[in-house]
């Protein structure tokens, strides 16, 4: 199983089309979970009011950020060499990416930067208590 993963792990370094490929992936995949997370906690949350024109706009925020990062990547990769555009969007994916877990973990409040997470601990501790209501 390790060798495999390893075998993987190397085909993808040596593919760097799929290696962006899988990267812009996890972070779409990143996108959906902060987005759900975020959407349960404002809909369903007594503590904060949910207005559709906040969820709306948060959507079209996170669009407009990952527009910028494909049309980044596109440009890096037609005029600026190799050596240097695919460290570049790797990081800036890799930057991406961490943000987006960074606001997942704050959902789940594990990190502090003003979200409420409030309703996930609840729910949680109500599962793994095995309550039903």
């Amino acid at each position: 199983m390790i060798m495999e993963f390893i075998y993987l792990f190397n085909k993808l370094e040596d593919n760097i089309d799929l290696h962006l490929i899988v990267l812009t992936s996890l972070v779409l995949i990143a996108n959906l979970i902060d987005f759900s997370f975020g959407w349960v906690n404002a809909k369903f949350n007594k503590k904060v009011e949910f207005i559709s024109r906040i969820a709306l706009y948060g959507i079209i925020k996170k669009m407009m950020y990952f527009i910028v990062l494909i049309f980044f990547s596109v440009i890096a990769l037609a005029i600026v060499p190799s050596e240097i555009s695919i460290p570049a969007i790797t990081t800036l994916i890799i930057g991406y990416l961490l943000s987006e877990v960074n606001s997942i973990l704050s959902h789940l409040d594990l990190t502090s930067d003003g979200k409420k997470g409030e309703l996930f601990r609840t729910f949680i501790s109500k599962v793994l208590k095995g309550e039903n209501k």
